[in-house]
């Protein structure tokens, strides 16, 4: 962005954004371009080590492998930021289904089914925060009507994993279970978006839950490295 965009952006004037802009950037957590500023290698630094993207995906990036290898399809991890999904990792293959993730991308919750997993099994408070600001008439559409969607993330919550097919793209289907923290909460959830038509889902819900338990593991055991 340039410093007008940023000032805008943040609703401060344009003299003091110069300042800390070149200050960011003087510490490497901005970079300056031709007249803009894009987010600096040290700020990714920093950021990729917090728990919750670089210990998680530490701990899931081996077991995603091995489910990805069985699957044959797009294998993604996610978590739960405000009221969008935020994509960490994503391993896919040559000749793979469409899929519109990308590694640090953005979705809307009620888009995706990792969003519906972790919504459903998470805070009810925040579900139904989540809920009463999900789009109305007027605003681009859920893929279904509001109870619908309810009684959806009722099933799921107890069900424990989600299938969502042509969310996203009609070919494609993506199938989501949790992965969860030692203290039993949904810390992120494993999908894998694969097509529409000929794919075993009790088969890839398996291999989903299995690298989903490996992952929560991993991250307990990295946790409690940690605090030793």
């Amino acid at each position: 962005m340039t410093l007008t965009e940023i000032a805008r952006r943040a609703s401060m004037p344009v003299s003091s954004v110069h300042g800390i802009a070149h200050q960011l950037a003087d510490e490497g957590l901005l970079e300056r371009g031709r007249g803009t500023f894009m987010l600096g290698v040290k700020l990714w630094e920093i950021a990729i080590r917090a728990p919750g993207t670089f210990g998680l995906r530490q701990a899931a990036l081996r077991p995603m492998e091995r489910a990805h290898a069985l699957i044959g399809h797009h294998v993604q991890l996610g978590i739960l930021s405000q009221s969008e999904m935020l994509y960490i990792e994503r391993l896919s293959s040559d000749d793979p289904v469409v899929n519109f993730t990308k590694i640090g991308g953005r979705l809307p919750w009620y888009r995706t089914s990792s969003g519906i997993l972790l919504v459903a099994l998470g805070d009810p408070d925040v579900r139904a925060r989540l809920m009463d600001e999900s789009p109305r008439p007027g605003w681009p559409s859920m893929p279904m009507d509001e109870a619908s969607m309810r009684q959806w993330l009722r099933r799921v919550e107890h069900n424990r994993f989600v299938v969502s097919e042509g969310f996203v793209h009609p070919d494609a289907t993506s199938i989501a279970v949790p992965i969860m923290s030692p203290w039993n909460s949904a810390v992120a959830a494993l999908a894998a978006v694969v097509p529409s038509q000929g794919t075993d889902v009790e088969h890839v819900v398996a291999t989903l839950r299995r690298a989903a338990r490996e992952a929560g593991q991993g991250l307990a055991d990295t946790l409690t490295r940690d605090d030793a």
